[in-house]
């Protein structure tokens, strides 16, 4: 079944990829009239996040602030099918960075980088700044249940010369190829643990919230040097970035420090633009109370 659904889905995937941008956003148009008003697509769970990130906003604001979201939403899912058919330079045109030397300038150091970044803007099209980067480009993501989807993902997030490793070997990979240097590792941050699973809460949008704690594990580990990716949206198909230094010494900074960094920056970043943060998870499932036996508090909040 997942091979039929992939073969009879690729032919239509690989049609959009090549049409021009003015007609993939006709299409992210339709998609957004039949996810928004003909599905509600996780409806709920969308505007109750707005309403717990934004409580001074009113109804009519929520409403407003979910349609702009859904929005982004569909054209980021359809720039991500269109990215199979795009060139590099069309990439870079439409994907820039401010300042890539501020990680160069590590290049050949015996140090590890540890980007980290969150679902925001355009974190898919992230993989165009690999071609700029003077480093072996190791990109931690989760794979997909449909191993034909999950190959069409991988050949997408590749093809600029990063090489995914599966969250569950993180950690193995981590460890031999910082032995060999001059390696730039980039996961996505703001990942929501399964509900029990975490034990771990930080302060984000002033609510306690679970959190995984991988990135400050492996900076503090390797001594990394940990940078935060600030991804902006200018308009419609163009976005910039920017690297902002967190650490240059992972082994050296307080417990918490990483990853309390990691999220005051991301909060800041989508207080500046808020539709285009991934709303439809359920980024407050799990409270303390839940974990109150083994949770380990940031010194942010206090503790239950």
């Amino acid at each position: 079944m997942e091979a039929i659904l992939y073969y009879t889905s690729y032919p239509l995937l690989w049609v959009i990829s090549r049409l021009p941008f003015t007609v993939v956003y006709w299409i992210s148009d339709f998609v957004y009239f039949i996810v928004y008003y003909v599905i509600n697509y996780r409806k709920d769970v969308i505007r109750g996040n707005l309403k717990i990130a934004f409580p001074e906003l009113n109804e009519e604001q929520i409403k407003k602030l979910h349609r702009q979201n859904m929005k982004h939403f569909c054209d980021m899912f359809i720039e991500m099918i269109k990215s199979m058919g795009m060139s590099e330079k069309q990439m870079l045109k439409r994907f820039t960075c401010e300042n890539v030397d501020l990680v160069n300038q590590y290049a050949g150091s015996s140090k590890p980088i540890i980007c980290m970044y969150g679902h925001q803007a355009s974190y898919e099209w992230t993989m165009a700044l690999t071609k700029q980067m003077d480093f072996n480009v190791f990109g931690v993501y989760k794979p997909l249940r449909n191993k034909k989807f999950d190959g069409l993902i991988r050949r997408i997030r590749e093809k600029f010369n990063a090489q995914l490793i599966p969250m569950k070997q993180a950690s193995t990979k981590m460890r031999s190829q910082s032995k060999k240097g001059n390696v730039f590792f980039a996961l996505v941050a703001d990942q929501a643990p399964k509900r029990g699973r975490s034990s771990d809460f930080t302060k984000f949008f002033n609510r306690p919230t679970a959190v995984f704690r991988g990135g400050e594990r492996f900076g503090k580990k390797y001594d990394g040097v940990v940078v935060f990716l600030r991804v902006t949206k200018i308009k419609r198909g163009y976005y910039t970035s920017r690297y902002e230094l967190v650490t240059d010494s992972g082994a050296s900074t307080e417990d918490w420090f990483i990853t309390d960094k990691f999220f005051n920056l991301l909060e800041d970043q989508i207080r500046k633009q808020p539709a285009y943060y991934l709303w439809s998870h359920k980024r407050w499932r799990t409270i303390p109370a839940e974990k109150y036996a083994t949770a380990d508090f940031s010194p942010t909040i206090e503790s239950p």
